[in-house]
């Protein structure tokens, strides 16, 4: 095969852009005729162009691997999103049945990770019959008018103790409030887990009664999530 060096050039800029390009264009680089099999002075300064070219493609290849890597898929049947409120001085803890969460996190490079958590309010379930029907009441979830609750990472730090935080927004019966989610994240070959956890206010969202002589203010959320590549 004849290559031209804008043809390279044209090659790698492809391969960029376009990911999936990259495995199977630096094979055909690979075939490139090296110097051996065009002694040619010209040939020479082709292939010397030719290997920076290649250079820089594996360079980027391996770059789009490394930050492809840091996306995760969630494990749903192995993980959970659970709330634990206080009623009457005792606590209660429920769950989220329905849920989604997007990680695209890397513990080396923490600052440039985001996380998107969704639940489904009408999975709420408590354990207790009565109190989850008072959860899908109007003045609590009121889910037929705001069916879903959505945290989204605005930024993420790395704590002095290893541990992370993600500052971000917690919208809930519409309403939107900065939240600081601290989490652990584990990672295992190609799999990993994620441990975070976080207190509202529900005051703040306009959830509940006023009153907090029968239910806390205060609300502790917790979510496990086992991940892979």
């Amino acid at each position: 095969m004849t290559w031209s060096l804008q043809t390279l050039i044209s090659t790698a800029k492809k391969t960029i852009a376009n990911p999936a390009a990259c495995r199977q264009d630096t094979r055909r680089l690979a075939r490139f005729p090296t110097t051996n099999e065009q002694p040619h002075r010209g040939a020479r300064t082709m292939v010397i162009h030719a290997r920076w070219v290649i250079f820089l493609m594996l360079v980027a290849c391996t770059a789009i691997r490394v930050a492809e890597a840091s996306e995760w898929q969630l494990l749903r049947d192995s993980s959970n999103v659970r709330f634990i409120g206080v009623v009457e001085g005792s606590a209660f803890r429920g769950r989220f049945e329905n849920f989604s969460a997007m990680i695209d996190f890397d513990p080396e490079n923490p600052t440039a990770g985001k996380i998107i958590g969704v639940v489904k309010m009408t999975s709420a379930e408590s354990g207790d019959a009565e109190r989850d029907a008072y959860l899908m009441e109007e003045d609590w979830f009121n889910p037929q008018i705001y069916p879903k609750s959505r945290f989204e990472s605005e930024h993420v730090e790395q704590l002095d103790d290893g541990t992370f935080a993600a500052h971000g927004q917690l919208t809930l019966i519409g309403i939107s409030q900065p939240v600081t989610m601290l989490f652990e994240f584990e990672v295992s070959d190609s799999t990993a887990h994620f441990s975070g956890r976080f207190e509202i206010m529900r005051l703040l969202f306009g959830v509940g009664w006023d009153s907090t002589n029968w239910i806390d203010d205060e609300v502790a959320v917790q979510v496990e999530l086992d991940l892979q590549q």
